[in-house]
This record gives structure tokens, sequence and C-alpha cells, in this order.
């Protein structure tokens, strides 16, 4: 339904709503411009097509490095890794001794790369003391994630893979920690799994605060 605007005359000069005034301006000044308007139309939209054509397909877009699986934590739970027999400085996890079968380490966030070598031996050597001699003693699986999105997002996955025996470890010699630790300015995702030489209840162990690692796992 079309909307008439009324139209009122002053001495017999008709004038026009505003709306229909800027309406018939505008008519008027493409009247005059040597192009006729079905043309004038088609390059209006031929602008506009070829603007989207740019900004889609030729416009240099930001680099998103694809998602990578973390790599699978290959742990036998049947296989008996306790501490009793290692040489080296012990590990204990709320006072109970235990092996670190395997290190998981990630960066906090998406986006990033996995970790070199060297950042990553870099990173245990201020993890915890004597990280580095421990890691020679127990000589753990050291797996490299990439970047996770958060805390608790990693440590999801990380006890996923883990696949701790029983209840989620409890009851059983294996147990698993995670959490975050900061270095050098960056964060990064840290998860250990350890086995002890009998049955205890740690279970799976999420750090909340990074500083919790050294109340939770001491090493002496």
């Amino acid at each position: 339904m079309r909307l008439l605007l009324p139209i009122r005359y002053d001495q017999g000069v008709p004038i026009l709503p505003t709306a229909m005034s800027e309406y018939v301006t505008v008519l008027a000044y493409f009247g005059e411009l040597p192009i006729p308007l079905p043309l004038l139309g088609g390059l209006i939209l031929g602008l506009i097509i070829v603007g989207i054509v740019v900004y889609f397909y030729i416009l240099p877009k930001k680099y998103e490095p694809p998602e990578v699986a973390p790599v699978e934590i290959a742990i036998d739970p049947k296989v008996a890794s306790g501490p009793k027999s290692l040489l080296g400085p012990e590990v204990r996890i709320y006072n109970v001794p235990v092996r670190i079968v395997a290190i998981v380490v990630a960066p906090a966030g998406r986006g990033h790369d996995q970790m070199s070598e060297e950042t990553l031996r870099s990173m245990m050597e201020n993890f915890l003391p004597q990280m580095m001699a421990v890691v020679r003693a127990h000589r753990p699986d050291v797996y490299r994630w990439p970047g996770q999105m958060s805390t608790r997002g990693f440590s999801q996955r990380f006890f996923a893979q883990a696949n701790l025996p029983g209840e989620h470890g409890e009851g059983s010699p294996w147990s698993a920690v995670a959490g975050r630790f900061d270095h050098q300015g960056s964060g990064y995702l840290v998860g250990l799994v350890c086995c002890a030489d009998e049955d205890n209840p740690l279970g799976q162990i999420l750090v909340e605060q990074k500083q919790q690692w050294t109340d939770i796992v001491r090493i002496a």
C-alpha cells in the first residue's frame, strides 16, 4: 500500500512535504546527469559486487594456524611404575611418594604453536625445585600439546587422556595433577601422571592457583 503525503498550497504554489521534496531533489539531480538511470544503477551494483569480491577474496586474511589435536597419552596402568627402585630426588604428592610417569605441557591460549625443546627445558627448570633432576631420574614421557583455552578445559582433556584406573585413579597407585604455571611472562598448562608403590586416595587433582604447585608436589 502506498502512503499518500498531503500537499499544501501557499498562494497557489504547491509546497511539497520534506520527504517528497528530498526525493524530487534526488531525481532532479540524477536527471541532470548524462548517464541514463538504468545504466547508473548497474554501475552502482557492479561497484558493490567488486567491493565484496575484494574484501572476501583479495584482501589478506589474518593467519589462523590449524587446530592440532593433542597427542594421546600412552600409559599402561597394569604395569607397576612406582618410585621404589628409583635413584635421585624423591617426589611426593600430598606426602605420598610417587614416580612421574608422564608430563604434558601446553601454552595457555589458542593460536600458539607447540613449545620448542629449548622453551620446554627452560620452563621445567623453573617449574619446581630440582624438576630437571627428577626428569633425568624418573625418565617420564613428555608430551607437548598445542595451546589450550583454559586451565579447566586443559585439565578435563588431560584427565580424560590419562584414563586412570578405578574411580579416576582413587584407590589405585595412579594419580594425575593438572594446573597453570607462569614462566617468563607467559602462561603454560602442566599435567603430571604419577604412580605410587601402593594404592592411595589421591586420584585427580586440579591446581586451582599456580602458587599451590609447591604445596601439592614436593621434591626432596
